[in-house]
């Protein structure tokens, strides 16, 4: 399952990610998405888990959750993007 995490504090990394969401489940990837030019974080990402039932849970748990001094939001990727 793919999940799509926006509003992040732009000093959250892949493994502060990776750990948030490993609770919930097996987590399989993790992408901070970066400005080309800067390097900086655009303050989005996505996290992939090995499945549907523990995505649901995490996006359940998650979305608003307050998480380095800003809510994220925390929605499911649509299938074909």
């Amino acid at each position: 399952m793919n999940i799509y995490v926006a509003n992040l504090n732009r000093k959250t990394t892949a493994r502060q990610l990776f750990h948030l969401f490993l609770q919930f489940g097996k987590v399989t990837s993790v992408r901070i998405v970066m400005d080309n030019y800067t390097g900086h974080s655009l303050g989005c990402g996505y996290i992939e888990m090995d499945d549907q039932k523990c995505g649901n849970t995490a996006i359940q748990n998650l979305h608003q959750r307050f998480f380095m001094n800003t809510y994220m939001e925390v929605n499911e990727v649509p299938v074909g993007w």
